[in-house]
């Protein structure tokens, strides 16, 4: 049988038979070709020695896999001197030595396997009528050869993290070409010093505010000039501009306060919010004896610290200690303004609802007897395990009987050992109650709820500071009023925008 146009094969090879499956071809095939050429000393030699067959995976064809069986012969080489006496011939158009892949289904698979991850490529494959393992792709992977070294004339340079706040990288990158260089495996001086002594080509090298990345490129490239790139500019400024904007919130606008819709507060978190009976099974035991530390706020009577504070005091804190004085002068300010609320004769609950927190913030500022600062945590989080959770089968069984009455519920799990408190069962009957049908209401109507009137906030100083940066075309309506309200009252706030990024247009039409 003539080759296949289905199934092209290299010259002197013949498909002898073909056995088909309802998912592979068995295609056997042998080799016409009258002499073979020694591997070790190159002598063609006509003396067959033996035959053997050998299996390789071929591409599918129709969807079914495909599978070779190759009849290979052995030769007697007839070189005195050759070390190899017998040989089996070579197939290189069609498969490698000791190969279980031809040579068109391994770059195939390569071409996959760049296109995804090898655990998806795994699983993909044999829809596809290849069967190949994820470490075996890996492997087929690392044989590909790299690109040949082009000249560098404008580098970047910036980290990443393997490990976020553990271990991290550095990524060198061709600019000119936006392809990746090379990895290092540290993000120091030292580490990257000798990849840049090789490349005495570059001209430009592009990083990130890292002193480290700027002594390895003055050391090893000095005639290289040093630039920052787009992103890095824009987030100095960007955070520089937050940080001077905390000290003028006065001039930051009022905006409307406009509560999250879809339900409390506690379920505003990313992700859909668990349920209480999710988070009774969820919430893992802790082991007896182990206290959490520093779970309470310490409540300490120094006199605060001034809000305002000079600039010098402020530029030799580090990034942590400034970001945590600014989250405490917030804290400050919130508290002077309930205080002075609580000093005008106004309940607890007028300045929650006013402020729009919580009673419960409002209260703890006026029951201590100065600022409460945050004591310092420890950084873990310690769950218990609920005491209603070993009763929940017993309560969805109940519950599935047609038992509805909480304070029934209540004195059966009691009976039976439970020492929680009954509005944790409430909470969680509440939620089951939300499933049963509606029933009509009898009696007098509900009075209406008293809702709190949508409030006011100042915007914060990072909305503000995104804000200051965004480009005048892209600015809406409402933005443009924010920055005109924001500058018109600070000759140093109108210089601040001026010189950011959003081109000052409406300094124009505002006096001074």
């Amino acid at each position: 049988m003539e080759g296949s146009p289905f199934l092209p094969l290299p010259e002197g090879m013949l498909i002898d038979q073909v056995h088909q499956t309802e998912s592979q071809l068995t295609v056997i095939v042998i080799s016409t070709t009258a002499e073979a050429v020694c591997p070790g000393c190159g002598c063609p030699s006509e003396h067959i020695h033996s035959q053997y067959q050998r299996t390789v995976n071929d591409v599918p064809c129709g969807g079914r896999r495909v599978v070779l069986r190759l009849c290979v012969r052995k030769f007697f080489c007839l070189t005195a001197s050759c070390p190899r006496k017998v040989f089996a011939e070579r197939l290189p158009d069609l498969v490698e030595p000791w190969a279980r892949v031809s040579n068109r289904l391994l770059e195939e698979v390569k071409a996959l396997g760049l296109s995804a991850s090898a655990e998806v490529n795994e699983r993909l494959a044999p829809r596809l009528g290849m069967k190949v393992k994820a470490p075996t792709l890996l492997r087929y992977l690392r044989t590909i050869p790299r690109p040949p070294d082009a000249a560098v004339r404008v580098l970047g340079i910036d980290d990443f993290a393997m490990r976020r706040a553990d271990c991290y990288g550095t990524l060198l990158v061709n600019l000119e070409t936006h392809r990746p260089l090379d990895l290092v495996a540290d993000r120091t001086a030292q580490a990257v010093s000798p990849w840049l002594l090789k490349h005495a080509e570059i001209e430009v090298v592009s990083r990130d505010r890292a002193s480290a990345y700027a002594d390895a490129a003055s050391k090893a490239l000095p005639h290289a000039s040093q630039t920052a790139d787009r992103f890095h500019l824009c987030k100095n400024l960007r955070e520089h501009l937050q940080q001077f904007l905390d000290r003028k919130r006065t001039c930051l606008p009022l905006v409307e306060d406009t509560p999250l819709k879809g339900g409390p507060a506690s379920s505003t978190n990313r992700g859909d919010p668990l349920t209480l009976e999710e988070s009774v099974l969820a919430a893992p035991e802790r082991p007896k004896g182990e206290v959490p530390e520093q779970l309470s706020l310490a409540l300490q009577s120094e006199a605060p610290v001034s809000l305002m504070e000079p600039e010098v005091e402020i530029s030799s804190l580090t990034y942590a200690e400034r970001k945590k004085k600014i989250s405490r002068d917030k804290r400050y300010a919130r508290y002077e303004e309930v205080m002075a609320l609580h000093r005008a004769a106004r309940g607890q609950r007028a300045i929650a609802r006013q402020l729009r927190v919580s009673r419960k913030v409002v209260r703890r500022f006026v029951a201590s007897p100065g600022f409460p600062e945050r004591a310092e945590g420890t950084g873990q989080q310690h769950k218990r395990k609920s005491k209603l959770a070993p009763y929940l089968p017993y309560l969805r069984q109940r519950w599935a009987a047609g038992a509805h009455n909480g304070s029934h519920l209540f004195r059966e799990i009691e009976q039976r050992g439970y020492t929680g408190s009954r509005s944790l069962l409430g909470r969680l009957i509440a939620e089951w109650r939300t499933d049963l049908p509606a029933k009509p209401r009898q009696g007098k109507p509900r009075k209406p709820r008293l809702r709190a009137k949508p409030g006011r906030r100042r915007l914060s100083s990072r909305s503000a500071s995104f804000l200051m940066i965004l480009p005048s075309e892209k600015q809406t309506a409402v933005q443009q009023q924010q920055i005109e309200h924001i500058c018109q009252d600070s000759e140093e706030l109108r210089s601040v925008y001026r010189l950011s990024p959003g081109i000052y247009e409406v300094a124009q039409r505002t006096p001074g």
